[in-house]
């Protein structure tokens, strides 16, 4: 198992990767929403095309390093699995497919950029890498939504909750295979995070309730919003 390395939080380093990687997403948003229709379709794919070649590409830099195991490698976090619909996405905007993206990813990829645990290492581009990754996550999701027009449906963030529960013995599986620790399921993060509470198994269940609450906050403007929608088509009784 490659050693993990974290990043201590409010350092010099930690307010510049993520000043550099907010001012990123930032700038291409508002690029992003400055464009015509048309340029800005344009102007997600080549974002995506970025995003997928990183996707790919990164496989063969930890190949280079030595450092591709299969019980490290496979992309069964679920920053992994966001960072590939990140790229793909853009492309290909199928709504199941977004509303993953965007459950899983904005809340996933703020905490791994807040609490930074770097699971295989920081040497040479690795550490780039992480920032490319996250980042690039948390702007697909907000380009989508914010740029492109797309959103999670009524009640979205319980079904997806809900379904991403079925990933979990899947996931179990392949770690008790390969005695790997995808998606943190047998071994506790070492990032200092406050939604890490107790040893296992209870701080799978901190996990649990927070990934519950996150999913809620995120979807509560679209939430207020429906249900406001639906008052204003209320008729009124007559009297």
């Amino acid at each position: 198992m490659i050693p993990h390395e974290t990043l201590e939080i409010f350092s010099m380093v930690w307010w510049q990767s993520n000043i550099v990687t907010l001012s990123i997403i930032l700038f291409l948003l508002i690029l992003g929403k400055w464009f015509s229709p048309e340029n800005r379709t344009q102007l997600g794919k080549f974002i995506g095309v970025i995003l997928i070649f990183r996707t790919v590409g990164i496989h063969f830099y930890w190949d280079y390093l030595g450092i591709l195991t299969i019980e490290s490698s496979l992309p069964l976090h679920l920053c992994s699995l966001s960072a590939i619909l990140s790229g793909i996405v853009l492309f290909w905007r199928k709504q199941w497919a977004y509303e993953c993206l965007f459950f899983w990813g904005i809340p996933g990829a703020f905490h791994s950029l807040l609490t930074p645990e770097f699971i295989f290492g920081t040497s040479g581009f690795l550490f780039y890498d992480y920032y490319l990754s996250h980042g690039g996550i948390i702007l697909s999701a907000i380009y989508l939504t914010w740029v492109l027009g797309m959103k999670p449906r009524q009640g979205s963030w319980l079904k997806i909750f809900l379904y991403s529960q079925i990933l979990l013995p899947f996931i179990a599986f392949i770690n008790w295979i390969f005695n790997a620790n995808y998606m943190f399921l047998c071994t506790k993060p070492i990032a200092n995070n406050p939604f890490l509470i107790g040893e296992w198994p209870w701080y799978l269940l901190s996990i649990e309730l927070a990934g519950l609450l996150h999913f809620f906050i995120i979807y509560l403007p679209f939430g207020l919003k429906y249900r406001t929608t639906k008052n204003k088509n209320v008729t009124p009784e007559l009297n």
